[in-house]
């Protein structure tokens, strides 16, 4: 699985994008716009992980450089990634019954965006990291949108934050803790780490 993931990680994420958007094409009439979110979102960030990772790529190795962190097993990371994706957007698009699934979704378009401008920060003075375009925007503009029909629909309640926040973050932090201490260090030191590399650039 190290190997594959390794060689197939943004083949696989563009396949998911492209049956998404077949997906879409074929049920667009049939599905509402709560429904369609989430499948929307699919298709933004399949066009996201081919910037962050290929074309031009090399956030994963801006990230090690911030951090100190070096990620012996990518590939197990890389399908840790792929797991993710699934539960925060395949999943919520089946449960578009539930607003607060998709509104999770839609929240990944705001943390992408500011992970990317805070990278770009400590990209030796460069104000940009791989995957800040598509973030800027795809995602962003995807989830100001779905945010917008959501509330303007009135199919928001307050509490529903709380769930879709939960909903996203404990899995997204659990793995990203998951991922650190595989690599031998502390998720603590890792997140102080970040921190400083891009006080440190900000300073630039």
């Amino acid at each position: 699985m190290e190997q594959f993931m390794r060689k197939y990680s943004v083949m696989l994420t563009t396949l998911l994008g492209i049956c998404a958007a077949a997906w879409l094409i074929w049920k667009w009439d049939s599905m509402d716009m709560a429904a369609k979110l989430p499948v929307i979102y699919i298709i933004a960030l399949a066009l996201h992980e081919i910037e962050e990772l290929s074309l031009p790529g090399g956030f994963v190795e801006l990230v090690t450089e911030m951090t100190g962190i070096e990620i012996k097993n990518i590939g197990v990371a890389k399908f840790g990634l792929l797991m993710f994706t699934l539960y925060a957007t395949v999943l919520p698009a089946f449960l578009s019954g539930l607003t607060w699934p998709v509104m999770s979704t839609l929240l990944i378009g705001c943390i992408e965006l500011a992970a990317h401008l805070a990278a770009a920060r400590a990209n030796n003075g460069r104000f940009y990291s791989p995957g800040m375009l598509t973030a800027l925007a795809v995602q962003f503009p995807v989830a100001v949108y779905g945010f917008y029909y959501l509330i303007t629909e009135r199919l928001v309640r307050g509490s529903y934050w709380l769930w879709a926040v939960l909903f996203l973050l404990v899995p997204l932090f659990g793995l990203q803790a998951l991922i650190v201490r595989s690599n031998g260090q502390k998720w603590t030191e890792f997140m102080k780490n970040a921190a400083m590399a891009m006080a440190s650039g900000k300073e630039k």
